[in-house]
């Protein structure tokens, strides 16, 4: 970028340099010009006034023309031998306005001339002309003192371009050699909103990353109890210290560690499928009412047995863009947490409402509820309230964070409402508009 820069800077400050050296030397030219014909209007006006027009001089070309246009008179050359004037530009110029300029070729001197013809009082023309190689010879000699001023410009320009880099340069790189204090007071206002997002940025990618070490960390701690537990009451009976009574019930500990494995597998990969974003490919339209009321009526007969009623209410019909693997993940497990955190003989109630252009799925408890505290963290990856009570009832810790996952997924929102001791509401929204 900073070469990128400098050679912008350095190829204006040429182009400048070269279009003002031509400039210079275009206005130059003409201010010589304009003298040279101005002096030769002087040398006319002198001749005229001493009335002497045949005198012959080394610099200059003195012609007197009648008004017929025959030469009466040449410094330079033989009069008999030259043709009709009349028809020279500034003889003719002269004879309408009284004076005329002009710079052409010569047939007589065969090299451009500078001419000024003036008509006196009796109808001839006085011609004044000045070779070019004379006004050009003064030209070049001027020329040195152009170039010098070019060449010194060109390196005053470098040095300013190289100064002007570094000046623009100089915040970027501190703000890139610093990201995390940023200080927007010395970049320039245009690139305040691109800091901002490098700032967020880097923020998000430091919370993903640890986040992405705290997952790590988990998974190996939730992997570790279950196979911990599988490998010690193994161990004691394959080393023959458990007696015939319990063998049955160490192999039921075996069966449940190794289902709570299984779960426990099955939920990391459905999260790292919604995290890599694979399960856009089976994203369909889906009618979410009968897919929750076949949930319900599977997981109600299990809560049937502590006494849990598990009811749906709402419409028949409600379609959603969310395909029925993730349909039934959502549902699945917004449900069985409702049962599994609720108190004995409580109810769980499944909702699927259309208001307008929205879809509302609610699951509402009359369980433990959620204190305050911990609401906001709820949907994280294996975070619990009561670690020894989700445990217990055979919980992974990544339920609500997969819910949370799909929600994103297919644009939806979710709010959780919950008082300790009181129930929970989990509530999810699909369409514009809002709810109460």
């Amino acid at each position: 970028m900073r070469q990128k820069i400098n050679r912008r800077f350095t190829g204006i400050a040429l182009f400048s340099v070269v279009i003002t050296t031509i400039v210079m030397t275009a206005v130059f030219y003409s201010q010589l010009k304009k003298q040279v014909f101005s002096d030769l209007a002087v040398v006319a006006d002198l001749l005229i006034a001493e009335g002497s027009f045949t005198q012959k001089t080394d610099n200059l070309r003195i012609t007197l023309i009648d008004a017929g246009g025959k030469v009466l008179f040449d410094s330079t050359a033989d009069e008999q031998s030259l043709a009709n004037h009349l028809d020279r530009p500034e003889i003719a110029e002269a004879v309408s306005s009284g004076s005329g300029m002009g710079i052409r070729k010569s047939d007589t001197l065969s090299e451009s001339v500078f001419y000024y013809a003036k008509k006196l009082d009796n109808g001839q023309i006085l011609r004044v002309g000045k070779e070019a190689h004379s006004v050009v010879a003064v030209l070049l000699s001027a020329l040195p003192m152009v170039f010098t001023t070019a060449l010194l410009l060109a390196v005053i320009c470098l040095m300013v371009s190289h100064y002007l880099t570094s000046a623009i340069v100089k915040p970027i790189d501190e703000m890139a050699g610093d990201m995390e204090h940023i200080d927007e007071g010395k970049s320039y206002p245009e690139l305040i909103p691109f800091t901002r997002k490098i700032r967020l940025q880097h923020e998000e990618i430091l919370s993903a990353a640890n986040i992405r070490q705290e997952f790590t960390a988990n998974v190996s701690h939730e992997l570790k109890t279950p196979l911990a537990a599988i490998s010690g009451y193994a161990e004691l009976m394959e080393s023959g210290l458990v007696d015939e009574k319990e063998v049955k019930r160490f192999s039921g500990e075996i069966r449940k560690s190794a289902a709570r494995l299984l779960t426990l597998i099955n939920d990391i990969i459905k999260l790292s499928q919604l995290d890599a974003g694979d399960a856009k490919d089976i994203l369909d339209v889906v009618n979410l009412a009968e897919l929750t009321k076949e949930s319900v009526e599977m997981l109600s007969y299990g809560a049937a047995k502590n006494g849990i009623d598990v009811v749906y209410e709402g419409d028949d019909q409600a379609d959603v863009h969310i395909g029925k693997e993730l349909a039934q993940e959502l549902i699945y497990n917004l449900v069985e947490n409702a049962i599994r955190y609720n108190k004995p003989n409580g109810q769980v109630t499944v909702k699927v409402q259309k208001k307008g252009t929205q879809i509302i799925f609610s699951v509402e408890d009359t369980g433990i509820g959620i204190p305050p505290e911990h609401q906001e963290r709820i949907f994280e990856r294996f975070y619990r309230v009561d670690k020894s009570r989700s445990k217990e009832l055979g919980g992974t810790g990544l339920g609500l964070a997969i819910v949370k996952h799909i929600c994103n997924l297919t644009d939806a929102d979710i709010t959780l409402m919950s008082k300790p001791g009181v129930g929970t509401k989990i509530s999810i929204v699909w369409g514009r508009g809002s709810f109460v």
